[in-house]
């Protein structure tokens, strides 16, 4: 748990600020499921493939790469949760291709940010010499999506990550509150859906790491309003009641 629980920093930074007529409407579905465990892992690479499969005869350049990269890092954080790294960091692999060869049609906000969410997806399933090679990567990434798209909340989530997922003497949970909190209501940062839940569920997560155990369920559960099914959060809650007692 306390693995996992770290490594979240990479994973709960997700897609916020699309232009929807670049990803196919199905990619949101597809998404949806995979917060709320929807379908087991062998049922979502059957619709995987069949989505990628669907990208290649009805996409081209860079909208085809694009979806296809956002494809395999879904596909990815499923076998994430199933805490099989090896399967994990072959999507995410994948992922990083697709979004290298998207960036070479268009260099925009998506194209830069999935490429930066695959790589650090990466570095909690791979060695550290991966990590120490790709990591550094993610932060000046993350600036230039925000230089392309100045409200693109995944982007902003990306940057207060540390404070609350980093281990110590790294992370400082009273700023990660604060921080968090302040995007839910700037109007100057785009949350989608997937981005407020991750910002809710940090909020609620560094609560939980200052034994604030009442206030982090109040967040978490508040999460939960936008994916009631996802486990990882209903296991946080399940931690915080047994610590109350």
């Amino acid at each position: 748990m306390k693995r996992k629980i770290f490594v979240l920093v990479f994973l709960f930074a997700v897609i916020s600020c699309f232009c929807f007529g670049q990803l196919p409407k199905e990619y949101y579905q597809f998404r949806d499921d995979m917060y709320n465990f929807a379908k087991s892992p062998e049922e979502m690479e059957v619709t995987g493939a069949e989505l990628l499969q669907k990208a290649d005869k009805e996409l081209s350049g860079y909208e085809k790469y694009l979806a296809k990269a956002r494809y395999e890092f879904i596909l990815g954080r499923v076998w994430f949760y199933q805490n099989n790294d090896e399967k994990a960091g072959q999507h995410y692999d994948k992922g990083i291709e697709y979004a290298d060869l998207a960036i070479k049609e268009k260099s925009d906000a998506q194209s830069q940010l999935i490429y930066a969410e695959n790589i650090s997806a990466n570095c909690a399933v791979k060695p550290v010499s991966y990590v120490l090679i790709w990591g550094v990567k993610i932060s000046p990434l993350t600036k230039k999506v925000l230089d392309m798209d100045s409200k693109n909340g995944a982007a902003f989530y990306m940057q207060n990550a540390q404070d609350v997922y980093a281990p110590a003497p790294f992370n400082n949970h009273k700023r990660g509150i604060k921080k968090m909190a302040s995007l839910l209501d700037n109007p100057n940062v785009v949350l989608d859906k997937d981005d407020k839940f991750n910002v809710l569920s940090s909020i609620g997560y560094a609560n939980m790491q200052l034994k604030k155990y009442s206030e982090a369920i109040k967040w978490l559960e508040d999460s939960l309003k936008i994916y009631p099914g996802n486990k990882y959060v209903q296991s946080l809650i399940e931690e915080c009641k047994k610590l109350q007692n």
